[in-house]
This record gives C-alpha cells, sequence and structure tokens, in this order.
C-alpha cells in the first residue's frame, strides 16, 4: 500500500498554519461531494443501520468539528458558503432536503451536537444570518430533542450541548432535562478521570465524555462552578492515565470499537487546549497533537481525491461497526478543535516536546490495563478484559484480547467457524474439535498489579480458566490454568506481523519451529511464541485477509495443545520490527512451578494469587 500524491502528505504539520492547511486539505474535497444544496455529504455508495438520508446529514454535519474550529481561528475553505447552506434547508420541514423529525434513538441526535457547537463559537457566522423563519426551524428542530428517548450514555452530552446553545443563544430551552443529563454524566463517573457506562473504558472516554464536558467548562465555567471545577479535576487525572496509551513516534494504541474515527485520539488534547486546561505542559501537549497528526497522516486513510474511508491504517469495512457510514470518519475532525484558541495563546508560542519518562510498565487501575514500552518504541497493553452489554461487530476481538499493540493493532473475525476466519492474535480459542472455536469474551478481574493481572472467564459453561499476564522487558507471559468438564483442543496465537511490505517482491517467510518454539521472521519484523510448559505444538496460521486493523494480510504464530479434565499452559509473547535474531536470543528463563503456583523469569520470582 501507498499513500495517494495528496497535498496532506506533503504537509510538515509543525505550525498552526500548517494545522490549517492540513484541515483544509481534508475539506477541500468534500466541496464536490456536498449535495441536496449543501445540506448533505455524499462520500460514496454504503450503508448502516440508519437510513441513507440521514447519512448524509451525518457527513455533513461531522465536517463541522473542523469548520468551526477553522473558522474560528480566522482560516476558510472553499466550500464553506454552499456547506451553510444545509442551516437554511435542512431544518426547515417544508423542504425537500428536510433533515427530518428527531425521533427516539435518533441518530440525527448525535450529530446535532456539532451544530450546537456552531452556535456556541460562531453565532455571528451561523444564528444572524437566518432569517426569522429560519431561526424558529432551526431552534424547533433543535429543541425537540427534548422530549426524545436515547441512550443514556455519551449521547446525553449531545442533548447538554444543545441545551447550553440554546441557553447562550437566550432562546427557551429545558433546564430540566440539562440537569437530568448533567448528572446522569456524573452517576457514570468511576475515579482517575474515567467514565462508565453501557461500553466500559474504551477511546469513548478521551473523544466523547471528557471531550464534551472541556466544551462544557469552555462554556460554562463562571454559571456552573462547582461542576465545571469537577470536570477540571477529572480532566487532569486522565490525562496522566491517557498519555500512556501514546507512543513515541505518535500513534495510541487502538482498542475497543469505533476506531474508524483514527485521529480523534488527539481529540482530548486539542480540547484541553481549548479549555485552557494545561493537564500537561503545553510543550508536551503540542509534541502529542503534532506527532500525531504527523503519523496519521502518513498513513492510506484517503482515497485518491482525498476523502477519508472507513478503516483504520488502511480502508477497511471488515473492522467498521454496524453504525459506520461512508461519512462517519470524519468524526476524527474533533481533533482539530484546537485552531479555535487565539494565535498568540501560549500553546501556539510553545516548542514542540517529546513525551517525559514514563513508569513501564504501568497499571491503570479503573480498566485493569497493563501498559508495557518497548525498547521498538511500541506500547503493548495487557488488558484484563472486560466486555459491553452493547454487541458491537466483534466485541470479543476489540475489548477481550490479551494484548493490543500500536505496531501491531489487533485483528477483528468473521466467523467463529473455521481458525483462519479468527482474528487469532493475542487470543487463546477453545473447542470441542467440531470446527467452532470460542475465546476469551466476559471475565472477571481478580486481581491486577504492575506484576500481574488476573482473570477468570468461561468460554464454556463446563470449562473455568484462569489467565495470568505478566510484562517483562519486550516480552510477556501468559499462563492459563484451565478446569473442563469435556475435552477441549485449543489454540494460541501471539501477535500478528505483515506478511508483505508495500510493493516490495514477495519474500518467503522464514519460520522457525522447534517443539516449543515459533518464530516468524521478515526483513521487517519478527513475532514469536514459545511454549514453557513442554505440552504443546507449534505452528503458524495466515488468517482471512483484512481482519487486522494494521495490515491487511498477516502472519500469527500459534501453539496447539489439548485440555483433558485439567491443564495448565506458560508461553511467552513478543513482537518486534527488527529481524535481528537477538530478538530471538534475548528470549527470557522461565520457568513455572504448578505445585507452588509460582514464576520464576530470569533471576526473578513471583508468587502468584
Amino acid at each position: 500500500m501507498t499513500n495517494y500524491d495528496l497535498p496532506i502528505t506533503q504537509n510538515p504539520l509543525l505550525t498552526r498554519e500548517d494545522l490549517a492547511k492540513a484541515l483544509i486539505s481534508i475539506l477541500e474535497p468534500c466541496k464536490t461531494h456536498l449535495v441536496q444544496e449543501g445540506a448533505g455529504l455524499f462520500n460514496y455508495n454504503g450503508g448502516c443501520t440508519y437510513s441513507e438520508k440521514v447519512v448524509l446529514f451525518e457527513g455533513w454535519s461531522r465536517l463541522l468539528w473542523g469548520i468551526v474550529p477553522l473558522k474560528k481561528g480566522g482560516f476558510t475553505w472553499r466550500g464553506d458558503e454552499l456547506h451553510k447552506n444545509g442551516y437554511r434547508i435542512g431544518p426547515d420541514p417544508n423542504s425537500k432536503y428536510y433533515w427530518g423529525d428527531v425521533k427516539d434513538f435518533d441518530q440525527k441526535i448525535v450529530e446535532m451536537a456539532s451544530i450546537s457547537l456552531s452556535l456556541l463559537l460562531l453565532k455571528e457566522e451561523y444564528w444572524d444570518p437566518l432569517t426569522a423563519k429560519e431561526k424558529q426551524n432551526l431552534y424547533s428542530w433543535l429543541y425537540s430533542v427534548n422530549s426524545k428517548e436515547f441512550s443514556k450514555n455519551n449521547w446525553l452530552f449531545f442533548r447538554i450541548l444543545i441545551n447550553i446553545a440554546l441557553l447562550k443563544l437566550n432562546l427557551p430551552y429545558s433546564k430540566d432535562k440539562l440537569e437530568q443529563d448533567l448528572t446522569l454524566i456524573d452517576n457514570m463517573y468511576v475515579s482517575d478521570g474515567w467514565y462508565k457506562d453501557k461500553v466500559p473504558f474504551d477511546y469513548y472516554n478521551p473523544f466523547a465524555i471528557q471531550y464534551y464536558s472541556l466544551i462544557y467548562y469552555h462554556f460554562m465555567k463562571d454559571v456552573d462552578k462547582e461542576r465545571c471545577n469537577s470536570y477540571k479535576n477529572r480532566v487532569i487525572q486522565f490525562a496522566q492515565q491517557y498519555i500512556h496509551f501514546i507512543g513515541e513516534e505518535g500513534g495510541f494504541v487502538p482498542y475497543g470499537r469505533s476506531q474508524t474515527y483514527r485521529f480523534a485520539s488527539l481529540s482530548f488534547f486539542s480540547a484541553c487546549v481549548f479549555a485552557d486546561i494545561e493537564v500537561l505542559p503545553w510543550s508536551i501537549i503540542k509534541g502529542i497533537i503534532f506527532r500525531g497528526f504527523r503519523w496519521w497522516f502518513k498513513q492510506p486513510i484517503f482515497d485518491k481525491e482525498g476523502m477519508l474511508t472507513i478503516g483504520y491504517l488502511y480502508p477497511n469495512l471488515m473492522m467498521s461497526e454496524q453504525y459506520n457510514a461512508p461519512g462517519s470518519p470524519y468524526w476524527a475532525l474533533k481533533s482539530f478543535l484546537v485552531l479555535a484558541i487565539d494565535k498568540e495563546h501560549e500553546f501556539w508560542k510553545s516548542k514542540e516536546d517529546k513525551l517525559p519518562t514514563l513508569e513501564n510498565p504501568k497499571l491503570l487501575k479503573v480498566p485493569n490495563m497493563l501498559m508495557m514500552r518497548t525498547s521498538d518504541k511500541d506500547v503493548v497493553m495487557l488488558n484484563g478484559g472486560q466486555y459491553p452489554l452493547f454487541q458491537m461487530n466483534s466485541a470479543p476481538e476489540k475489548y477481550s484480547k490479551f494484548a493490543y499493540s500500536i505496531k501491531w493493532g489487533f485483528s477483528t473475525s468473521i466467523s467463529n467457524y473455521g481458525f483462519e476466519k479468527l482474528g487469532c492474535d493475542s487470543m487463546l480459542f477453545v473447542s470441542l474439535g467440531d470446527g467452532y472455536w470460542r475465546a476469551r469474551r466476559e471475565c472477571k478481574v481478580e486481581y491486577s498489579s504492575t506484576e500481574y493481572i488476573k482473570t477468570t472467564w468461561s468460554p464454556y459453561s463446563f470449562t473455568q480458566i484462569t489467565t495470568y499476564l505478566l510484562p517483562y522487558r519486550n516480552y510477556h507471559i501468559r499462563i492459563h490454568h484451565i478446569v473442563s468438564e469435556q475435552n477441549l483442543i485449543t489454540r494460541e496465537g501471539g501477535f500478528a506481523i505483515p506478511r508483505y511490505n508495500s510493493f516490495e517482491q514477495e519474500r518467503e517467510d522464514e519460520i522457525l519451529l522447534t517443539t516449543s518454539l515459533v518464530a516468524i521472521k521478515k526483513p521487517w519484523a519478527t513475532t514469536l511464541i514459545k511454549d514453557i510448559m513442554g505440552n504443546r505444538k507449534t505452528m503458524s496460521v495466515y488468517p482471512t485477509p483484512n481482519l487486522n486493523l494494521n495490515y491487511p494480510a498477516v502472519i500469527v504464530p500459534i501453539l496447539e495443545g489439548s485440555v483433558e479434565k485439567e491443564t495448565v499452559f506458560v508461553s511467552i509473547v513478543g513482537a518486534s520490527s527488527s529481524n535481528n535474531s537477538s530478538f530471538i536470543d534475548e528470549i527470557p528463563l522461565v520457568s513455572y512451578d504448578e505445585e507452588k503456583h509460582s514464576l520464576v523469569i530470569g533471576e526473578r520470582k513471583i508468587v502468584l494469587l
């Protein structure tokens, strides 16, 4: 794969002006994709759970997350006048391009938030020019959300933003709904900056709940002082957690749903600057934001016109959600909110700085994530595991794998029948031998520390598994204690690495198979998994293409075993972006004593609970 020759790929992204140019580069091709007299965005044919009519509105509205801060910062783009027509005809029930009445659980509620931001930040651009009738249409359409039912999760903030926008316009709003929604958000707060709703502890903390709380803070800090002070404290705490997701080169550990929003991961820090809350030194925040954008715009995430695609590091529908439509990826434009701040702000004057030295490994106690940094500039999350009540596509792969990595991503599945159809990296699968496979889904975290995480889970009602995950330098160790009333076949995967390197000639896989080790070497990467107990076979698997978020074609090292009543499996896992044999030579010496329930790694002994 390669990037198309687009202006954004040539942008050095070093200054405020560079950042504005990057956003304009993203917006420019959208002009010719505006339809319905400017009230909709047609990216390409495709659909999702909501209607194609709503899909057009979603694309149109998500552009505002970028357009509004761009204009507030004093910049323009050539499609602005056409796009602004949407304010006149979209909310008009007599228009043939009416966006439609708002219903319960309506996707349109989500998309109203960016309109609210435009009214809050640029009243003179988006409200004042409207006629009295046009104002009434827009007001009535927005206010109607106060009589609707919707999910009691991050969606609450959409109605919050609508009501504070109406408040700031000196229009009638629902004070009762505003207070009710704010209270429900507060009830979701756990600690250390983390909120929990039906989908616990994922990127909806930084790029949704925290992001919207920062917008609320910006506009309401002089009115709702106590709550805004709480928001500020939570944001500061969360920054100390979230920084551990970030790699030295700018990427973030992919985890959970909605990864197609890509550089929305940067939006939390952009919103911190917007709210003027220095959660980290401005120079470090500037480095996070600018390195992040540079990292993302090196990836082939645009089509040849420069339109954003569904996918992660490449266009890919396999990893998408049922609510992802062709315009959905433009939610990532939330990361450009920083452009709305004054050009004399200290953020712009500060130099770009690298990440500070971080604790390694670092336990994030609330989400039970053990973050480790490798000498390969990778960040690996050892995952205690959690499971959403909302069953999105590939939920186990997105929330319950043992490890997630910036460099190696993670893989989804398209079936649980036929092992090659599974995203088999960083998971232990069990089977009754009928071709169907099960992995960890829901689990219970029994213990977590910087030494290890212990979880229990049951792939079948008659099978109980206790899993330990332990970080060690550039590797991690997994222990599985399995008790089952029926015999099982098991397969456990290490990290997936790419089979090919762009347009280079195909190369033979260099696979080292011994009785205990699977090591796969490519000129650009090495991945391995080693069996410690001597009770498994070694093999490798080529999963179905396009399951991995980072690479379309991958290979995975596998250990295969069997369970008769009770078994213990122990493995060492690692991957490197080098094919230097030292990565294999440096595999730590590990031994496990079943009777004493203790693990020895090198000269270090750990007694497990």
